[in-house]
């Protein structure tokens, strides 16, 4: 695990070719741990570092949204409470149900529902860090991050991604956006994305020019009436400069330009 701070900490583990990111945020009277990762062994230096340094401290654990990547790891904190937003354990038992092959199957433990919900925000204050917990769709209709105060950070999630984020959410063109804009205005130093390195603000920054860049072209080339399947946009125009991107990325890039092209 890596020590961002005093009492944060990062872990991160590699599932399908891509790396996914949890959180551990040490407070005076509570323990928040943001994202539960692929599954239940996932999390196993989470626990361990838990059972060293819960002192008695409440466990409360976050999801940030319903998808599989960071939500199948809930099992290991089976007397914790879940904190989520209100859509999102609907959402992760609709997911548990499907028969695509592109989710996983669920572990055998099965995924525990959050038992906390909440609508547009929530906050958790203890002696040292205040969390705010704010609703933050763009990604997934239920997405949320976590503002953590006076540490200046954002747990982001995937609203925030590197090399750029994934589109999931209908009729997202202009609310992502517009969240990205509304995070903008937080005062915060640094960004822990559901996928990517810990940068600083900058991050939000350039997904929000990625997303809206995207679009702008795929509406040009719709308007000039180009089909979908003969529309090329290769992902180098769009990416952060000198990023090499790699296979997962790649499909990535073309499944957000299928899924503009079908929203616009």
């Amino acid at each position: 695990m890596e020590r961002l701070s005093d009492n944060v900490f990062i872990h991160t583990v590699i599932t399908h070719g891509y790396s996914v990111n949890c959180a551990v945020v040490m407070g005076s009277e509570r323990i928040f741990v943001f994202d539960t990762l692929d599954s239940p062994e996932a999390m196993a230096p989470v626990t361990e570092l838990l059972r060293s340094e819960a002192d008695g401290r409440r466990i409360m654990v976050i999801n940030s949204h319903h998808h599989w990547d960071h939500v199948y790891g809930n099992a290991a904190f089976p007397q914790c409470d879940i904190v989520a937003h209100r859509l999102c354990g609907r959402l992760i038992d609709a997911q548990v149900k499907t028969h695509s092959e592109k989710i996983p199957l669920p572990p055998q433990e099965g995924v525990m529902p959050p038992n906390i919900a909440f609508g547009d925000r929530l906050t958790f204050t203890d002696d040292t860090v205040t969390v705010h917990l704010l609703h933050a769709p763009g990604h997934s209709e239920d997405s949320i991050v976590a503002w953590i105060d006076p540490l200046s950070l954002l747990l982001a999630g995937d609203t925030v991604e590197w090399p750029f984020p994934s589109f999931a959410q209908r009729d997202a063109s202009e609310i992502y956006p517009h969240t990205l804009r509304q995070l903008n205005q937080l005062p915060v130093n640094l960004v822990v994305p559901g996928h990517g390195p810990v940068m600083g603000k900058e991050i939000i920054d350039r997904n929000l020019d990625y997303i809206e860049g995207l679009y702008d072209v795929v509406r040009t080339a719709k308007d000039s009436r180009i089909a979908r399947a003969d529309l090329t946009l290769p992902v180098e125009a769009f990416a952060p400069d000198g990023i090499d991107i790699d296979e997962v990325y790649k499909r990535a890039h073309q499944d957000n330009v299928e899924w503009a092209f079908d929203e616009i």
